[in-house]
């Protein structure tokens, strides 16, 4: 009984949450496009997918779906489409978008990549899912509750050989400027991505460590750091872990075959945020991606 009660309160505030893209993906580094539509292209013609599950052992947990096509870049411009599937009790919200991104060559081996996302996000919250007191009709409730709004995001990238860092947002329209009053949709400011990261060589392991750091400004809620690290064993093997300021920790296994497959794993673990961190937590993560010409990939 508490867990659905604990489960009930979280699902009224996420309902507000997700109305915009508020994806807590622990691979984010892999998933940039879900956020910033300048990563699309630069790994070539690429199938992804991933999926979010938090709260293990709870019934309706939250689980955040993932899937994404980027094309290959002609004449500098490349495309993607991708959909987002957020799920929790009894609320959802799917985004469904169409990126652009374009290569401006600064010099050497930098690039800058701009890109925009437009699209759309459908919302359905099924109140029938509800545990109430009494059955008696409420007039002010209704068994859904449906809407759409539109979804505009841009994006940039800065990458080198040894370095890269991204900074978007993914939506910077406030979603409830586009639906009726009676949407369970509340006035959303947009949410900022930064995230960073470099690679060199460890010569004495014949492997590159590659450090990373992302940061998630959300006036809606609080800010979220994630600082991370993984080790990569001849572009085959990668193993490592981080630390998200909201107080999760994780761990991560990849695995890249040389046909353009790679699988990954992720755990999740840590305490609710509030003083007594009396809640345990914890989720995974997993990740499929082919690459139908492997020859682009960012290295970092």
């Amino acid at each position: 009984m508490k867990k659905q009660l604990l489960l009930l309160l979280i699902t009224l505030k996420s309902i507000t949450v997700f109305s915009q893209v508020n994806e807590d993906m622990i691979m984010e580094r892999f998933n940039m496009n879900a956020f910033n539509p300048a990563f699309v292209g630069i790994e070539g013609q690429v199938f992804s997918f991933n999926s979010r599950t938090k709260w293990q052992g709870i019934d309706n947990a939250p689980k955040t779906s993932y899937f994404a096509y980027n094309s290959n870049r002609k004449k500098n411009l490349a495309l993607g489409a991708s959909v987002i599937s957020n799920k929790v009790f009894i609320d959802a919200r799917t985004q469904y978008a169409i990126d652009a991104s374009y290569q401006l060559q600064m010099e050497d081996e930098k690039h800058l990549y701009l890109g925009i996302k437009v699209g759309a996000t459908s919302t359905n919250s099924n109140l029938d899912g509800l545990q109430r007191i009494t059955n008696q009709a409420n007039p002010f409730l209704t068994k859904t509750q449906n809407s759409i709004f539109p979804v505009f995001g841009a994006g940039a990238l800065f990458k080198t050989n040894s370095y890269y860092f991204s900074a978007s947002i993914p939506n910077i329209l406030n979603p409830k400027n586009f639906v009726d009053e009676n949407s369970m949709i509340s006035s959303e400011k947009p949410i900022a991505y930064l995230l960073g990261g470099t690679s060199f060589n460890l010569e004495t392991f014949d492997a590159d460590i590659k450090p990373f750091i992302s940061t998630k400004l959300n006036s809606n809620t609080q800010n979220i750091t994630h600082l991370g690290v993984t080790l990569d064993f001849n572009d085959t093997f990668e193993v490592g872990g981080g630390y998200k300021t909201n107080g999760f920790s994780n761990l991560l296994l990849i695995y890249k075959t040389k046909f353009g497959l790679t699988i990954a794993y992720a755990y999740d673990f840590g305490a609710t945020p509030d003083k007594q961190k009396t809640i345990k937590n914890r989720g995974s993560e997993i990740f499929l991606q082919y690459k139908l010409n492997s020859d682009k990939k960012i290295s970092n």
